[in-house]
């Protein structure tokens, strides 16, 4: 193992470092990543004698200098996204004082570590063929440094390499199947780029360019007939506070939750939420329950986890489509949603007040105001205008142009500047049916906001006010509307087979989501159930595992079983057989005992025609199996012409006796 390292190995080694590196070329500090290209460059250039590797004391100042980098960057060296920066940068040191072959088998087991780490981070389906491909490549730098240093080629390590892959998946199907299963994810890390998806505030007026995100939100079955698109409202953060410009959730203030009596059915369906880093959880308004992850369920009707949704999470949800509100709304709650801040948006405030001194109740001034919307020429678009501070009155009296969160921050301002209490609601509208694979896609790009509004006998009444811009929003959802503006699906077109693609491959994530990477005790447990063993507790499973432990290492012993004499020889040892089978030819009995010396000596005497080439042939076979001299290609070639020539040496001879032994 401490022999030098030779060029073919030393290649899949980087490789195998630079394949764990790539994979976290979207998570990792560019500086980690810049300091792994460079050790991987230094190493290369080493190993083709261009370039000397650092001394022991500059190693030591660069270590120290890449520890302190990782503690200033990530303040912490816990936690999965520290960790693997650390480990990056230390393999990249490794890779600095690496000369022998234990010294390249710990960078191989590095990379194997930094797809274990990837794999940890984030389980898509679409970044498997990357983990095997990098699992693969850092096996084979394993193999290839533990193999002979002649015939440690890249074929050979790729190939014992994919063997021992192969051979593992029995024992990790077992170890899936019957290992107790734990909740939750070890660790994640939520993304952060702003698309159409959710947060805790919204500024529609500072919005000119709304990007379309067609990442799906999360994926819902419904048990039964599923509500029609206008009553696919998914209730999200709730949004109380507003300063003239943006809305927030309410901060440190409560009110008393008021208690919805169904008028409905209940709905039941099951959501499988993708990660968001966020606490949130949806369902169809109004929610009743959610059962799955722990959560609670404020006074305004939003649904929040304990912990942030780092990882895929499934739970089932029940609703009612239909609710009333038989009490009245507490004073603290009216105060809340009725405020707005002085002096901001003076113009809508008072044009508020003079349509409410029309009306005669609350429902009919928010008619009144729908019908506002519907007739002055609003248009529903994902690039409008930039707004000034004054929002509202900028989009009602100049603009006019905007998407949901323009007409409901509008709307809310006009009801509470004419006493009536209203919040935004945030959430997803609609959902795209996958025939694949029976469940509806609610994608980023329906991300959705609306109103809702407190009349006295009914309670909180949702409103939508794009609906009485844009009807067909409603209608068909956010589809043709989002397509004007170059969204995918306006990029698919009319072609179905297309659909019918990413449809085929959503359902193949979904089904890798819910069977394999959110594989839970309840799925485990119904699984086994299947295969009739029912009522198995961790004891049984630990037998079973144990069980099926022992048979794979016995199938595996057998399959790798060779006895000595199916041993195939090597092409110097094949060259050797058939010189023993040409002269068993030739009339001599050769044991199994002898030596190649002994055996070429009695050849010479049998066959004195061939005595020289038979002895020279001997000798050289000696020096190549037992001596220093490398046995290449071309020296193998150059016994075989030798071979053959005591062959035709011999046969002549051969001819020669069989003719002088015949009568005249």
């Amino acid at each position: 193992m401490s022999t030098a390292l030779p060029a073919k190995p030393t290649r899949i080694m980087l490789a195998s470092f630079c394949g764990g590196a790539l994979l976290h070329i979207d998570r990792a500090p560019l500086w980690c990543l810049g300091v792994a290209l460079a050790a991987v460059v230094w190493h290369w250039l080493h190993s083709t004698g261009r370039l000397r590797l650092p001394p022991t004391a500059l190693r030591l100042l660069l270590t120290l200098a890449l520890f302190a980098g990782i503690a200033t960057s990530f303040r912490t060296l816990s936690g999965l996204a520290a960790g693997t920066a650390l480990l990056l940068v230390m393999g990249a040191a490794k890779l600095l004082e690496t000369r022998t072959r234990r010294d390249a088998m710990v960078v191989a087991i590095v990379a194997l570590v930094l797809v274990l780490a990837a794999c940890l981070d984030r389980q898509s389906l679409l970044r498997l063929p990357l983990y095997l491909a990098a699992a693969w490549t850092a096996l084979a730098g394993i193999a290839a440094m533990g193999g002979a240093r002649e015939t440690a080629t890249a074929l050979r390590a790729f190939g014992t390499a994919g063997r021992a892959l192969l051979f593992a998946l029995p024992l990790a199907a077992l170890c899936f199947v019957l290992v107790p299963r734990v909740t939750g994810a070890l660790w994640s890390m939520p993304g952060g780029q702003s698309q159409t998806g959710l947060s805790d505030e919204m500024s529609p007026g500072s919005i000119s360019d709304l990007s379309i995100s067609e990442d799906i939100a999360f994926r819902v079955r419904f048990e039964g007939a599923a509500p029609p698109m206008a009553q696919r409202y998914w209730r999200g953060p709730v949004l109380h506070d507003f300063d003239g410009y943006t809305w927030r959730r309410q901060q440190g203030q409560f009110a008393l939750r008021e208690v919805a009596q169904p008028l409905s059915a209940p709905l039941r369906y099951r959501v499988m939420l993708e990660p968001t880093g966020r606490n949130y959880l949806f369902g169809i308004d109004s929610i009743a329950s959610i059962d799955g992850p722990r959560n609670f369920r404020s006074f305004d009707g939003q649904v929040s986890a304990y912990r942030p949704v780092t990882a895929a999470t499934a739970y089932d949800g029940v609703s009612w489509v239909n609710t009333r509100y038989d009490g009245t709304l507490s004073t603290v709650g009216r105060k809340l949603d009725t405020r707005l801040p002085a002096n901001r948006n003076l113009r809508s405030v008072a044009m508020a007040r003079e349509l409410r001194a029309r009306a005669s109740s609350d429902l009919q001034f928010s008619r009144m105001v729908l019908d506002y919307f519907r007739s002055a020429g609003f248009e529903y678009t994902l690039t409008p205008p930039l707004l000034d501070t004054n929002s509202v009155d900028d989009l009602i009296f100049n603009t006019r142009r905007g998407f949901c969160g323009h007409f409901a921050s509008a709307y809310v301002t006009l009801m509470r500047a004419a006493g009536v209490p209203a919040r935004v609601i945030t959430g997803y509208l609609g959902g795209t049916w996958n025939a694949v694979g029976g469940y509806y896609a609610v994608r980023q790009s329906q991300a959705h906001a609306w109103a809702e509004i407190w009349l006295e006998g009914q309670g909180w009444v949702r409103i939508d006010p794009t609906a009485a811009v844009a009807p067909e929003r409603l209608r068909d959802g956010a589809g043709p509307l989002l397509n004007q503006d170059g969204a995918i699906d306006a990029l698919l077109g009319d072609a179905q087979w297309l659909r019918n693609l990413r449809d085929s491959w959503d359902a193949a994530s979904n089904w890798w989501q819910e069977r394999v990477v959110n594989f839970n005790r309840d799925t485990q447990l119904d699984l086994l159930r299947r295969f009739g063993l029912d009522g198995i507790d961790y004891r049984g499973m630990a037998l079973l595992l144990a069980a099926g432990g022992i048979l794979w290492g016995c199938a595996l012993w057998l399959l790798n079983r060779r006895p000595p004499q199916q041993t195939r020889p090597d092409a110097l040892g094949r060259i050797w057989m058939r010189f023993i089978d040409l002269m068993g030819r030739r009339g001599l009995a050769i044991a199994a005992h002898e030596g190649s010396r002994s055996i070429a000596a009695r050849a010479a005497r049998h066959l004195p025609a061939a005595a020289a080439g038979i002895n020279s042939f001997a000798d050289r076979y000696e020096q190549l199996r037992f001596g220093r001299v490398t046995g290449s290609e071309r020296e193998l070639t150059a016994l075989r012409v030798q071979l053959r020539q005591i062959a035709r040496a011999t046969a002549a001879g051969r001819r020669q006796r069989t003719a002088a032994a015949v009568p005249e």
